[in-house]
Order: C-alpha cells, then sequence, then structure tokens
C-alpha cells in the first residue's frame, strides 16, 4: 500500500521567526559619536570665533600703586554652517502589506531601510569632511612619515604620542578621542608593541578600553560601517566607508558658548523638530496605491570648528 511522501506531508512555507537582513547596527556609524549634535533653529546662521592666538597670550605687567592696570583686547571674526536637507521614502502598497507572509513586516522594514540610508549618507558626508587630508592642521602619511603600524617595526604608540603633544603644544588642550578605521584597528590591536603592554594576567589581545588607558585619552572610537558604492543593479562594490585613516581630536562632548571643539555637528531641529538631526514620518500616498510611504528626513552639517585640535594619520596601514 503506498504511503504518503515527505512532499505530501509538508508544503514549504516562510519560516515566521528568521529572515536574512543586511541592516547595519547603529553603532557601527561612528560619525554623530565622534562629533556632537547640536540643534539649531535655522538652516544656516554664524558663530563667533575668538582669536587664539589671542586668547592664549598673556599681556599681565607688574603694577606700581597708584597706576592702571595693563589693558588688553582681543580679535573675533566668525564662522557658519548650512544644513543641507537629505530626504529618501519607500511606499508600501496595500497589497503587499496584506498578503505578506506573518515573517514580514513591509512597513518597519520600509522604516529600517531608509533609516540606514541616511545613516549611511551621514557617515559618507562626515568622512568627506573630517576624514581626509588638508583638513586638519597637522597631516601625516603612512611611509612618508611614519612607519605603517602593521609593520612589527612600526612605533604606532609613539606616533600617536607625538599627535597628543602636537595638538597640547599648539592649543593647550589635550586630545580626548581617536577615530581609526576598522582596517586600522584590526592591525593595531594586535601589534606586538601594544600587546607588550597588556597585563600578564589578561587576554594577549588589545580592546578599545585598554588603547584608550593606554594613550591617556577618554575613548577609541573603531568606524565599522560599510557600504555598496555601486549603482543600483550594477556589480556590489561593498567596502568599509571610513578607509584605512586615523583622527586623533580634542571634541568638546558639550559644546557651548565659548568653547573649543574640534567638530560640531549642526542638525536643524527647526525643520525636522527632532534634536537628533533625523526624523521618520509616514504618510498615505492614497493615489499610489501605497498605504503607508515611509520617509527618513535629516537636516545636518558636519563641521570642522577648530582645525588645530585635530591630526590625521592617512594610510596608516596596508
Amino acid at each position: 500500500m503506498a504511503q504518503p511522501s515527505l512532499a505530501d506531508v509538508h508544503i514549504d512555507a516562510a519560516l515566521t521567526d528568521f529572515s536574512v537582513a543586511f541592516f547595519q547596527d547603529a553603532d557601527k556609524f561612528v560619525a554623530r559619536q565622534f562629533s556632537p549634535v547640536v540643534p539649531v533653529g535655522k538652516q544656516s546662521d554664524k558663530y563667533f570665533i575668538y582669536d587664539k592666538a589671542e586668547t592664549l597670550r598673556t599681556d599681565a605687567v607688574k603694577r606700581a600703586p597708584g597706576t592702571e592696570a595693563a589693558v588688553r583686547n582681543y580679535k573675533l571674526s566668525t564662522g557658519n554652517f548650512f544644513c543641507d536637507v537629505y530626504s529618501i521614502a519607500s511606499d508600501v502598497s496595500e497589497q503587499i502589506r496584506a498578503n505578506s507572509d506573518p515573517a514580514l513586516d513591509p512597513e518597519e522594514d520600509a522604516a529600517k531601510l531608509t533609516m540606514g540610508d541616511i545613516m549611511m549618507r551621514m557617515e559618507v558626508d562626515f568622512a568627506a569632511a573630517a576624514f581626509a587630508t588638508s583638513i586638519w592642521d597637522t597631516n601625516v602619511v603612512g611611509t612618508t612619515n611614519f612607519v605603517k603600524w602593521n609593520d612589527p617595526s612600526s612605533v604606532p604608540i609613539t606616533d600617536i604620542s607625538t599627535g597628543i603633544e602636537t595638538i597640547g603644544d599648539n592649543t593647550g588642550f589635550d586630545p580626548n578621542v581617536l577615530l581609526l578605521g576598522s582596517n586600522v584597528w584590526a592591525k593595531l590591536r594586535h601589534h606586538p608593541d601594544i600587546i607588550a603592554r597588556l597585563p600578564d594576567s589578561s587576554p594577549r589581545i588589545a580592546t578599545k578600553d585598554f588603547l584608550a588607558n593606554l594613550l591617556d585619552i577618554e575613548k577609541v572610537l573603531v568606524a565599522k560601517a560599510v557600504r555598496n558604492s555601486a549603482e543600483e543593479g550594477a556589480t556590489a562594490s561593498i567596502g568599509r566607508i571610513l578607509g584605512e585613516n586615523a583622527l586623533l581630536a580634542f571634541v568638546d562632548p558639550n559644546p557651548g558658548l565659548r568653547s573649543a571643539t574640534a567638530m560640531r555637528t549642526f542638525v536643524w531641529s527647526g525643520l525636522l523638530g527632532s534634536t537628533d538631526g533625523i526624523r521618520t514620518k509616514r504618510m498615505d500616498i492614497a493615489h499610489k496605491d501605497a498605504f503607508p510611504r515611509v520617509e527618513t528626513d535629516a537636516a545636518f552639517d558636519f563641521k570642522v570648528t577648530a582645525s588645530e585640535l585635530g591630526y590625521f594619520f592617512s594610510d596608516a596601514v596596508d
């Protein structure tokens, strides 16, 4: 007597508790971790800059009885910002939503897709604004100015310490953050000079916190976000956004009046109603059979506000 086959007793269906998607975690994007976000009411404005040479100079002299104090002044200039607006949307068809399997949530997927798109755009813009040569007062290049850090004979602790001293000597501020491209960190954490400084009782691999303590800075950030730079439909070209560079800087986490900071991220809260510069909204587009359209907007300007507070290592590793 014939028995039911395996195909007879089970009809393949999509799993309800597992699917595959390459949405990157928010903590892989470092732009807003490195550069403090400051909400502003208008798309563009100016800010005052106190002349560094004037504020770091002393004119105080001895004062004899009955005489006036020496008088001095200071100089002001202005900088400006302009928050460009970026938007991306994804339509969710009413029919597609109604017919989707339980493992799918087209509206939530659209929100994740558009948010990831904006986060990636911000990371790319940050890389152009801060993670390149000819931006900071000091730029050093691997092989030309220092031995690349993947070479065991290199001295990365000395190189970075030179950067710390350079910023401190020129500004009076000690750097508090080191931003590393992911490929740089992959080589640096295994460097023999760093491994040799680990406590004997610890695992023989460096952490970001260990490196920060070793350098006497507040934090080490590693940029891990990737991007497909190819156009839609073309062969994918996926790589790290921030490359094989490193940036040492002093960044005030709470910049305000009379503060020194290497960067600020101005975000147009007056448009978005959001203090972090990003807004996701839902709109019904009835004539397109899209209920809803999910749209994510951002309005921001990554602004270097004190180039002397940064020290850039270009091509730090091979």
